[in-house]
């Protein structure tokens, strides 16, 4: 295997490993204290560009006509609807106990939608990126309702009505997801030819941006635990649990989506979190700590993505 395939089949563990590295190098290297302000303050108008650069790249690809709903897509709502339900009763019923921490974590997971990336991925490992799109905007139209609902009767002090959280919410989805959207269905319609052309000379640069978003993803999610308030045991049962929920959602996601002749985009849609979102709902609406459970959903998804994309392009090597 040569060193370029290594490096394409396992970009997503390397591009960690960076993030992981960055994080150290930045707290540790004492000189390098001025340019760390510099690149945090960039965070905030960094990641989003990256996302809308590489959603364009893999809405371009996708034909309008696609973009319909399928039955497996109630499945997973259906799904999702019932996780937070037992989320939001495991929180009530627990208030005053030491797993706390691990029920709104849990909560954070179950709640968040797909990724606007899962159609990325999704496409990389020749699924359906249509109907991961479509599942993206409707997942994304769910959290923006639950949260409001369900986020007040976990923390019972946060004086918040239904319509600003809602459109705070709303303000953090849909620009991303939309907006490239939005242009790449008027390429398709106005200027199919420029829209051809983005699509064959993009190629895999929606997945490469998407590694340098997790560089700085990671990174984050480095920083949030070394900073937990909470015990160092609640981390790792934190990070356990979200682990076996992740495989668990890819196992149930994929099971599904076979009953429907797509499994591979079910298994992200039910399993590739919108972990971005779920961090900072986490961090603004429950204990600091809860963010630790979408941070270690990042993680562990990253790593069973990883190995989807080597399996299926040695899937392809002996097939070829």
């Amino acid at each position: 295997m040569s060193f370029k395939q290594i490096i394409k089949d396992w970009t997503l563990p390397i591009s960690m490993v960076v993030g992981v590295l960055g994080y150290m190098v930045f707290t540790q290297v004492q000189c390098l204290s001025g340019a760390k302000s510099v690149i945090a303050s960039t965070f905030p108008y960094f990641l989003p560009a990256l996302i809308f650069v590489m959603l364009f790249f893999t809405y371009c690809k996708i034909d309008p006509k696609d973009l319909r709903p399928r039955r497996w897509h109630l499945w997973l709502i259906l799904i999702q609807v019932t996780e937070v339900a037992l989320g939001v009763w495991w929180c009530v019923t627990h208030r005053e106990s030491e797993w706390m921490p691990l029920a709104e974590a849990l909560l954070a997971c179950f709640i968040a939608p797909m990724a606007a990336v899962g159609a990325v991925v999704t496409q990389k490992i020749g699924g359906n990126a249509a109907t991961a799109t479509t599942y993206t905007l409707m997942s994304s139209s769910l959290t923006a309702v639950v949260v409001p609902l369900v986020y007040p009767i976990v923390e019972p002090g946060l004086e918040l009505t239904f319509i600003d959280l809602f459109l705070r919410i709303l303000s953090r989805v849909f620009p991303t997801i939309m907006a490239p959207l939005a242009i790449a269905l008027l390429l398709w319609w106005q200027a199919p030819r420029v829209k051809d052309y983005l699509a064959e000379k993009s190629k895999d640069y929606s997945f490469y941006l998407w590694a340098l978003c997790t560089v700085v993803n990671t990174a984050q999610i480095i920083k949030s635990i070394v900073s937990s308030p909470g015990s160092g045991m609640m981390v790792v049962w934190i990070c356990l649990v979200v682990g076996a929920l992740v495989f668990l959602q890819f196992y149930v996601g994929k099971t599904i989506g076979g009953l429907y002749n797509d499994r591979v985009a079910a298994g992200q849609g039910l399993a590739q979190k919108n972990t971005v979102l779920s961090i900072w709902m986490a961090m603004s609406f429950l204990n600091p700590q809860a963010a630790i459970g979408p941070g270690a959903c990042l993680l562990w998804q990253n790593l069973f993505n990883s190995w989807q994309i080597w399996d299926y392009n040695r899937k392809k090597d002996v097939n070829a």
